[in-house]
């Protein structure tokens, strides 16, 4: 007999037994906990182009145009960054990043998926 699947979504499939994330099932029993998180940009690259286009804006030459190019490039890197999220499985082996979407609905959706699967996971009416 197959186990009915309670949830699936994007390589992500929760049944009473077991998580099957990319394909790696892990068992609920082993789960200790299960969150989400926001997973901030990396603003590095952003702050490179900007600092070194204000720095080329004092130049000679052709200089300055390039300042003005990077300082554009830079802001708009910065402006286009958005935070992505995260749903994090904490389990005795180790943490997993189970799922990353920029939407925070798809995430809060996997996180209740997984809260109900481990809140039934002693209970003897699904069986």
């Amino acid at each position: 007999m197959e186990e009915s699947i309670y949830f699936s979504y994007q390589g992500i499939s929760v049944s009473k037994t077991r998580f099957i994330v990319n394909g790696q099932p892990i068992a609920i029993q082993n789960v200790k906990t299960v969150e989400s998180k926001t997973l901030n940009p990396k603003l590095i690259f952003a702050r490179v182009c900007l600092f070194g286009g204000l720095a080329l804006l004092f130049g000679h030459g052709n200089l300055p145009y390039i300042g003005i190019f990077s300082m554009f490039y830079g802001a708009m890197l910065w402006l286009l960054a958005t935070p992505r999220y995260a749903v994090v499985i904490h389990t005795v082996a180790g943490d997993i990043q189970a799922f990353i979407g920029e939407n925070t609905l798809d995430v809060e959706s996997v996180l209740t998926a997984f809260n109900v699967a481990i809140a039934l996971r002693g209970s003897p009416a699904q069986d």
